[in-house]
């Protein structure tokens, strides 16, 4: 549930940074476009059309006063004289000896010489020489304000597709995330004990019956413990279910602890639980089957013995002035590698040893060998 909580937690504030860039993003562009409009786009309110007229009537009629022989390199200085009166541009267009129309100007386009606003054919004498073209460079203001408002809305749709597209991998990533994690926890809850972390009784006896297929078809031996917590239910009456429920884990702890990594420990049911012992590693050749139990039979005597001896030692705190202990009985037998060989005869043997430890006086390891029908116990 805290992960839960946390993960919402951390969506939302994702949310509202997205939120607040996006805001910020806006508004930098909104200041940016107003800035650029006060400064190079706004017309003052000294402006307007007729003045514009006026001016183009006036350097048409100052080009014709100062430029008395109209060559390039005289009307050159001109076009650059006057192209420092705001809001207006000049430029002017000839014909050279081939017939090719120039500017005086570098680097002018057909489509700028045509979108002049005002034009003014000059004449030396009784011969054309050009055109005087002077722009109303305010409407091409306007013009490129229209295409920066395009880009600039451009730009905030496709900043907020982003941001959207962002905030839905986040989101997406998060949700598989948290159905990854549910499923996980799902498949850890249905073969885990929900109260000592242990497999349970279900994945046990799925377990065993492969480890038997497996033992039968290569000849490795297998053992299983069966455990049992003494008088627990006299503890439970006692201290009540909770204490007894911290015995169970505890238990289940020191189990878990005192076994190898290769061996599978469940809680079978209640206080009971089951070790499964199968032999590790590669055989030498000169073990035969019965060497290799001996071991794994010494191996498992010092696993049930240690476990024993760590229950018996251990205490739990009831109140501040209260311990308790408690004691373990164990039982033991293999799979001897008969066929047609079912867990539950295993499970049944292994009971058989445990009752045997349990009648006995409990605290005690009991290992029933199915070949003998013999019980040996340990204290």
């Amino acid at each position: 549930m805290k992960i839960a909580f946390l993960k919402t937690r951390f969506i939302l504030y994702l949310v509202l940074l997205i939120v607040f860039a996006a805001f910020l993003f806006n508004f930098l562009m909104a200041r940016q476009s107003a800035i650029m409009y006060k400064y190079f786009i706004a017309r003052p309110t000294a402006y307007n059309v007729e003045r514009a007229e006026r001016l183009s009537a006036s350097i048409y009629q100052s080009f014709k006063q100062e430029v008395t022989y109209p060559s390039p390199a005289n009307i050159r200085k001109f076009v650059d004289k006057y192209n420092e009166i705001p809001f207006l541009s000049v430029n002017f267009i000839y014909k050279d000896d081939s017939g090719t129309i120039k500017s005086v100007l570098e680097n002018v386009q057909e489509i700028d010489i045509l979108r002049a606003e005002y034009v003014f054919p000059v004449k030396h004498g009784t011969a054309e020489v050009g055109t005087l073209l002077v722009y109303d460079i305010n409407k091409e203001y306007r013009k490129g304000l229209a295409e920066y408002q395009q880009m600039l809305n451009i730009t905030r749709i496709f900043f907020s597709i982003l941001l959207l597209l962002l905030l839905f991998i986040l989101i997406y990533r998060e949700y598989s995330a948290k159905i990854e994690q549910d499923k996980q926890i799902a498949e850890y809850q249905a073969v885990h004990d929900g109260l000592t972390g242990l497999h349970n009784h279900k994945y046990f006896k799925g377990h065993l019956t492969q480890e038997i297929s497996r033992s039968e078809r290569y000849g490795k031996p297998l053992l299983l413990v069966m455990c049992d917590i003494d008088h627990f239910k006299h503890f439970n009456d006692t201290y009540g279910h909770l204490v007894g429920d911290e015995i169970l884990k505890t238990v289940a702890g020191i189990v878990s602890e005192n076994v190898r990594a290769s061996d599978l420990v469940a809680r079978y049911g209640g206080e009971e639980f089951a070790i499964l012992l199968m032999e590790t590693g590669t055989p030498k050749d000169e073990d035969n089957k019965d060497v290799r139990l001996e071991k794994l039979n010494e191996e498992a005597l010092d696993i049930t013995k240690r476990i024993k001896s760590r229950v018996e030692s251990t205490r739990m705190e009831i109140n501040k002035e209260t311990t308790v202990g408690v004691t373990i009985s164990m039982g033991v037998s293999f799979y001897s590698g008969r066929p047609d060989y079912k867990p539950e005869y295993l499970i049944h043997e292994a009971d058989l040893a445990l009752y045997k430890s349990k009648n006995s006086g409990r605290n005690l390891i009991t290992v029933f060998n199915p070949l003998t029908e013999e019980f040996t116990q340990y204290s």
